[in-house]
């Protein structure tokens, strides 16, 4: 049994992830600022496995992820596992006409969370014999970076700053991956494409099955790469 950190776990990708987990027997902190819907993925999981973990990215200071740090050191003593999978996509706009507070909101929920996030998780992934964390990324911006704006920007600096980390720790037993994931259905997408059919497009549990068995399997596949 391992202990994984899934953020952005309530809904979507996050929700699958942390479902397919659950089912194949490892801990999961489910992290999430929606607490209604944690609160109804924990009933649903009905697991000794889950933990919840409500924090809000785009609020949280130094002290909130420190917080996080030191309650997972005390109650796991390490992570196996840490999903960078929360973000947030407005509405497709030209920059030109971006709304600089939301450029701003973007960015830090986006990229500077996530910062936070694996400063404050790498001592205990080093603590794992095989810890992994994997970001999840979106091959969109490059095959349509128009109006992507502050969330295109956010995720290539995303991908670079993996990259950093697994340059930096490439004599350690880390692993590092981005999943550089196509189009998928989920919710919000379909707010973003309401003419989009989502039965043309791969499920979120399809796309997590996929990641998870590179993780646990290690199976490859083109869209997730080991850094």
């Amino acid at each position: 049994m391992q202990t994984y950190l899934v953020t952005g776990a309530a809904q979507g990708l996050g929700k699958a992830l942390s479902t397919q987990l659950v089912e194949k027997g490892h801990q999961v902190i489910l992290l999430d600022k929606e607490l209604k819907a944690l609160n109804a993925l924990y009933d649903e999981l009905n697991s000794d496995l889950v933990a919840l973990y409500p924090i809000d990215l785009l609020g949280a200071n130094i002290d909130h992820y420190q917080a996080l740090q030191d309650t997972i050191t005390e109650e796991y003593g390490q992570l196996d596992g840490v999903i960078l999978n929360a973000a947030i996509l407005p509405a497709f706009t030209p920059l030109e006409q971006f709304d600089y507070m939301q450029w701003y909101e973007v960015l830090h929920t986006n990229l500077n969370a996530n910062f936070h996030l694996i400063q404050n998780t790498l001592e205990l992934l080093k603590k794992s014999d095989n810890g992994k964390l994997l970001a999840v990324l979106d091959q969109n911006i490059n095959l349509y970076p128009a109006y992507y704006g502050a969330y295109g920007v956010a995720k290539a600096g995303l991908e670079q700053l993996m990259i950093t980390v697994a340059t930096e720790h490439k004599n350690t037993n880390l692993e590092v991956y981005n999943a550089k994931l196509e189009a998928f259905a989920t919710e919000s997408r379909g707010r973003l494409f309401p003419g989009e059919n989502p039965l043309n497009l791969p499920s979120a549990e399809r796309i997590a099955k996929r990641i998870l068995a590179h993780l646990l399997e290690d199976k490859t596949h083109p869209t997730i790469q080991c850094l």
